[in-house]
């Protein structure tokens, strides 16, 4: 009986396993503990729903807030500005010591977290799994608009974080610089030429490596589900060629797809400074080379 306190004295808290063994695991919540945060009396989180609003009117996670990706997208959808981003999060009840989990039902989820972190609000959490995994854990679910915000957050944005957004000149820049790998994060079909979207040319950026979005996560019924563990992804960007001791620049279509890689090696500790997402991706890169 006396063990566990003398060890307690000895070597401090116990500390429990990080989430799948991610050294960031923080980041990556279970429906569970989601469902356990929002029990609570109090400090329950801000949960956003990040779908689209057919799949949003049909089922949600009850007391969350929908955010389709306009919301928080301008044009050819690359992220807001700081001003519109701190009224966005504020219209949700968001203030400066909210916690927020995000959830999705494909791959929005990471892209609303890269966000956040961009304009200084680290205390975000991505659902594993997302909606399914909420239902598949057998919590109840609402239908309808949902509710409406209490009342406005006090949220203040901080200037956007230096270099986790990746600009035409960075992504040139780093063709020649063998400490910098710029990887495409959209589907085989895009990469190799033989899928357009949106009218768009055909064709990746030269010097490019592929790491395909969905390689991070499971899937089910061929839909994605939750991220595979800390030792997975380990074996997967081993194999890839990943260091990190080097910059890493992702893009895919239109930025969002690029986030799940990069939200994948923030989990697994990489330095935040090395992550890099380029927000202009094929719609940008695609019509500059066309000019």
């Amino acid at each position: 009986m006396l063990l566990l306190p003398v060890l307690l004295l000895l070597c401090g808290p116990l500390q429990a396993e990080p989430y799948k063994g991610f050294p960031r695991g923080h980041a990556l919540v279970s429906a569970a503990e989601v469902k356990s945060m929002l029990d609570k009396p109090a400090s329950k989180p801000v949960v956003l729903g990040a779908v689209k609003s057919a799949s949003w009117l049909l089922e949600h996670i009850p007391g969350a807030l929908h955010t389709p990706r306009n919301a928080y997208t301008g044009q050819a959808g690359m992220a807001v500005n700081r001003e519109r981003f701190q009224d966005f999060a504020r219209s949700l009840g968001i203030d400066n010591d909210s916690t927020v989990v995000v959830y999705d039902e494909r791959y929005d989820a990471a892209r609303l977290w890269w966000l956040f972190h961009l304009y200084g609000k680290p205390d975000v959490r991505v659902l594993d799994g997302g909606l399914d995994a909420w239902k598949d854990a057998g919590y109840y679910v609402e239908r309808g608009p949902g509710r409406a915000t209490a009342k406005p957050g006090n949220f203040v944005a901080a200037p956007a974080l230096s270099g986790w957004t990746a600009y035409v000149a960075d992504v040139d820049r780093g063709s020649l610089d063998a400490a910098t790998h710029v990887w495409d994060a959209r589907g085989p079909a895009e990469w190799d030429g033989t899928a357009r979207i949106g009218g768009l040319p055909a064709g990746r950026i030269a010097g490019a490596q592929f790491i395909g979005w969905r390689d991070f996560r499971k899937s089910a019924d061929g839909r994605p589900s939750e991220f595979r563990s800390a030792a997975e992804i380990s074996a997967l960007l081993a194999q890839a060629g990943f260091e990190p001791g080097h910059d890493h620049i992702f893009y895919c279509h239109s930025g969002v797809r690029a986030a799940t890689p990069l939200f994948a090696l923030y989990l697994m500790g990489y330095p935040v400074e090395r992550l890099h997402l380029y927000d202009g991706s094929w719609i940008e890169w695609s019509r500059r080379t066309a000019e």
